[in-house]
């Protein structure tokens, strides 16, 4: 099948610099073959042609961070930090309630917003674990081949209890509470034999939709699990995603446990390698960030859940000069209410500038376009496949109507894409050479239905909700004596 997409102004990244070039993209089944200006393709059989005038083709976003397990907690939360804000999200002590089937709705439903504002790849951390059921998976899966979108699942991995992995807990908590909190973890051996079962399993040839894997934190899972999963992401070269230093408190679990910043822990341990991704890093030293340099790491940065979530701002511009991949995240809905990466490219254009007096050192839009497009697919290691519009890389492509209000006058393309648009300029998305989204419509399903269904399963959301809040009324008090102690011991 060739598609052409005709007379758009076409972004290209040549020696790190964006432009905009009036041209014509040939695609033959999933893969761009021709970007040019020839208007001669009689040779050709074009089975269709969309037209690009009057707009903007950009490669496809990549959201490198989120948790789709939370998508019906969007607005649920304000003015709570991590420690205490992750006490909320679900009941503690009896698991998720919701059936595979509303499972499939909940990943469809995060799909609408995702598709509609340009979305073609995410990185999906989902809490599904050997002890919960196996086809909760299979219906993630499902879900997202049904939306068309490239996306790579992982499953997120704890095996160390909750009260363990932050500061002071351990010592604040009677042996009532902590056996409440005391999950039973499946062995390390069988965790990475269900893992590796999920990497033949999924990891089809043909697929976009592909399983990775995520270690929660380093304070989180045991170094057997944490090599165990070093060992498969590079047996199997596939991405592994790990959330590290997000708050002060994450900061100060390391001292106190392991008496070294928590990427020293991982250096030291032999877990820093060049498939893994640092979501977060907001209290790294600049020991830390040498460390991550030298390894090949990459870091997923996640600025409006950063900031809502009051963890912070981290040292983006520090990233970048040490030559670092950032990608961006949307993180959870309920640390950010929005999967737009539109919004992020805005925020990491603006928050980073108040962080130096000498605006040469400033975090612009080229950098913000770049981190939510060929950065991000670094993160999934895609770089070779997409991220940039070029010659046999995969057909992920956003066109942009800029016949509106966000473009007129059109100063500066690249500008206005992360400072003025908000995702309502979208109007054709394809991945893989498909398009899933027409004249703003998404063709690949109904959303209208979806959001009917959505509506209907609400009442059973706010009872597990309500569950949540009384189970964590038990532990709160001490959870935010733990963060306050962290804090000041910091500040100190």
């Amino acid at each position: 099948m060739e598609t052409l997409i005709k007379d758009g102004y076409v972004h290209q990244l040549k020696d790190g610099r964006s432009s905009f070039e009036k041209k014509n993209i040939l695609i033959k089944d999933d893969k761009i073959s021709y970007i040019g200006d020839s208007g001669d393709f009689s040779n050709h059989k074009i089975d269709k042609i969309i037209s690009a005038n009057n707009c903007l083709v950009i490669p496809g976003l990549v959201n490198s961070h989120l948790h789709s397990h939370c998508h019906f907690n969007k607005g649920g939360f304000d003015n709570l930090p991590l420690e205490v804000w992750m006490l909320y999200l679900r009941p503690l002590y009896t698991g998720i309630s919701l059936t595979p089937d509303e499972i499939y709705l909940r990943t469809l439903f995060g799909c609408i917003e995702m598709l509609k504002t340009g979305t073609t790849t995410i990185i999906d951390d989902i809490v599904q674990t050997p002890s919960l059921n196996e086809k909760n998976l299979e219906m993630i899966f499902k879900a997202y081949r049904k939306a068309g979108i490239r996306s790579l699942v992982t499953t997120h991995l704890v095996n160390m209890p909750m009260y363990k992995t932050i500061a002071y807990l351990d010592e604040m908590l009677d042996e009532n509470l902590k056996q409440k909190l005391n999950s039973k973890f499946v062995p390390e051996d069988e965790i990475l034999s269900y893992v590796e079962e999920n990497l033949k399993k999924f990891n089809t040839n043909n697929s976009i939709q592909r399983y990775v894997l995520a270690p929660s934190g380093p304070q989180r899972c045991t170094i057997k699990l944490q090599d165990g999963l070093k060992n498969l992401s590079e047996k199997y070269n596939v991405p592994s995603i790990c959330h590290v230093l997000e708050t002060k408190t994450q900061y100060i679990t390391g001292k106190e446990i392991y008496n070294k910043t928590l990427v020293e822990y991982l250096k030291d341990n032999g877990l820093l390698y060049k498939n893994l991704s640092l979501v977060h890093c907001v209290w790294v030293t600049d020991k830390d960030i040498e460390l991550i340099a030298d390894s090949g790491s990459r870091i997923i940065h996640n600025p409006a859940s950063n900031l809502k979530l009051g963890s912070g701002i981290a040292p983006v511009k520090k990233f970048i000069d040490n030559n670092i991949p950032v990608g961006l995240g949307t993180d959870n809905t309920s640390s950010n209410d929005s999967l737009n990466v539109f919004e992020l490219m805005k925020l990491t254009g603006l928050i980073h500038k108040v962080q130096y007096t000498d605006y040469k050192k400033w975090v612009g839009a080229d950098e913000s376009f770049r981190m939510a497009t060929i950065e991000g697919a670094k993160c999934a290691l895609m770089e070779d496949e997409i991220g940039t519009i070029e010659l046999d890389k995969k057909a992920d492509l956003v066109l942009l109507d800029i016949r509106n209000e966000r473009f007129i006058p059109s100063n500066n393309y690249l500008n206005q894409i992360v400072y003025a648009e908000n995702g309502s300029s979208v109007k054709t998305v394809m991945i893989n050479g498909q398009v899933v989204v027409e004249n703003g419509t998404i063709i690949s399903f109904n959303e209208k239905e979806v959001l009917d269904e959505v509506t209907n399963l609400m009442p059973k959301v706010f009872k597990e909700r309500k569950l949540a809040y009384e189970q964590a009324k038990d532990v709160s008090d001490k959870f935010k004596e733990a963060y306050f102690r962290a804090h000041e011991k910091y500040n100190n």
